[in-house]
């Protein structure tokens, strides 16, 4: 209860109280503690445990390798790193499912020079594990880049690979990443795509067909990478995304970059999709509407060409029961249409 309670306005002082109680307790004591169900006992019983000393490495590397509880599994491996006699007590949390395990592990049993370590751990998924990995190997005289673009060529590398060389290579190496573009893992092919962003030598036309990769963690890297290409990409192209057959995430892809574009390419899209029967597209739709009129609109100095002029005209009262007078009267001013009354 002291726990629940610590976030409210006078309830700090018991869980104090009560964390002051748990530090005097013998492990005996902590034992059922350490064992509730409940996530918040748990971390204040292993909080005092950790503090006193009272765990042998073992137990620490068990609870940091095993319990459902995030910082719970980072607090004992930290304990486990301090309290080990040597590195090789912490071997087994290399291996651990936590990134934060794995990084404190690593980064103890790197200290004392054991590069072995550090290159089995080069295509870690998790960036900070890799840093640490690229860091180690590098005071030993050892450049990870290299490291990473033996692993590459091989047949289907891991994603931490190519990730790794995006973080460490050149421009130079941008054929060797562009490769992975069609690797079989939709994890791999994420990662040739950051790469290629790190390394600054993204092409919209090798890009471009993963718009319609059957991963929607694909196609959102694809789209982060475009959008600062916008000009070279085609809107027919794009407006080809959004049509009702493509898979949700594909849609979506085409909508991210259309709206991306100038302000009227944006509200012609916005107003198709107003009641798109896509929940999320539909949704985005509205408030996007919403948000134009209520934060860019009014610097919005350039008016649309006559034919976008007349597009809008024709959506803008399509949308008219959706959208309500208010916002009609608003979006005829700002695209410099006429006044028209509701019918």
């Amino acid at each position: 209860m002291a726990f629940a309670l610590r976030g409210r306005g006078q309830g700090a002082w018991l869980a104090e109280r009560v964390d002051g109680v748990l530090r005097d307790l013998p492990l005996d004591g902590l034992e059922p503690l350490l064992a509730a169900r409940d996530r918040r006992t748990r971390r204040a019983a292993y909080r005092a445990a950790t503090a006193g000393g009272l765990l042998s490495v073992s137990r620490l590397i068990t609870a940091a390798m095993k319990d459902d509880d995030l910082p719970i599994r980072s607090l004992c491996a930290r304990g486990a790193v301090q309290a080990a006699t040597g590195p090789a007590e912490l071997r087994g949390l290399l291996v651990s499912r936590t990134a934060l395990v794995r990084a404190e592990a690593l980064q103890a049993v790197t200290a004392v020079g054991d590069l072995g370590a550090a290159e089995a751990a080069l295509p870690d998924r998790h960036p900070l594990v890799r840093a640490i990995a690229q860091a180690a190997l590098r005071r030993g005289g050892v450049d990870p880049a290299e490291a990473y673009r033996l692993r590459a060529r091989r047949e289907a590398p891991a994603p931490g690979v190519i990730a790794g060389l995006g973080e460490t290579g050149g421009v130079e190496d941008a054929g060797l990443v562009r490769r992975w573009l069609a690797h079989p893992r939709a994890r791999g092919r994420v990662e040739a795509v950051r790469a290629l962003r790190r390394l600054g030598v993204t092409r919209s036309a090798e890009l471009v067909p993963l718009l319609r990769d059957e991963s929607g963690a694909v196609t959102r890297q694809v789209v982060a990478a475009l959008r600062h290409d916008l000009p070279a990409l085609d809107p027919e192209m794009l407006e080809a995304l959004l049509r009702p057959g493509n898979a949700p995430h594909i849609r979506f892809a085409g909508y991210r970059l259309l709206v991306a574009g100038n302000a009227w390419q944006r509200l012609v899209t916005n107003l198709r999709l107003i009641d798109d029967p896509n929940d999320r597209l539909r949704g985005s739709a509205r408030a996007d509407l919403t948000a134009w009129l209520n934060r860019q609109a009014a610097t919005t100095y350039h008016g649309p060409s006559r034919d976008r002029a007349a597009e809008l005209d024709t959506l803008i009262e399509r949308a008219r029961p959706i959208l309500g007078e208010d916002k009609v009267r608003l979006l005829r001013f700002h695209a410099g249409l006429p006044h028209q009354a509701a019918l």
